[in-house]
């Protein structure tokens, strides 16, 4: 259990800080080129430098990096779908204020990517320390 949480822990640090990131590329490259242009090279970069750091210090994984990136990039898009039906749903369906829906989402989609990304995307089953 004291692994499962410290992992979590950690998954929530790189998911900080690539939000971090990922506003800061976008600002300094909106002006040049334009909003969604920005808001893809952040996201891209980001996203890659999450892999990295999730793969070698969150799950410590050791699985072979392009299988890894497959199903990484497959929950991304998979937590993003989630993501935009839940937004769908709510704002279609219920009259909660629209300012709240994306924090509805992120209750939803966090747990559902790092179970994702632990369970599925990183499992490393010869690591001993995950059973103990």
């Amino acid at each position: 259990m004291m692994l499962w949480i410290k992992q979590l822990f950690k998954f929530g640090i790189i998911g900080l800080i690539n939000t971090i990131l990922t506003y800061l590329i976008y600002t300094l490259l909106w002006h040049i080129t334009n909003p969604t242009i920005a808001m893809a090279i952040g996201y891209g970069i980001t996203s890659v430098i999450g892999l990295t750091i999730n793969k070698q210090w969150v799950f410590k994984s050791n699985n072979n990096l392009s299988k890894i990136a497959v199903k990484y990039y497959t929950t991304y898009l998979l937590t993003w779908l989630l993501s935009v039906t839940i937004t769908y749903l709510i704002s279609t369906q219920s009259t909660i204020n629209e300012q709240i829906i994306p924090l509805i989402a992120l209750i939803i989609t966090i747990p559902t990517n790092f179970c994702l990304s632990k369970y599925w995307v990183f499992s490393n089953h010869q690591n001993k320390e995950e059973y103990e």
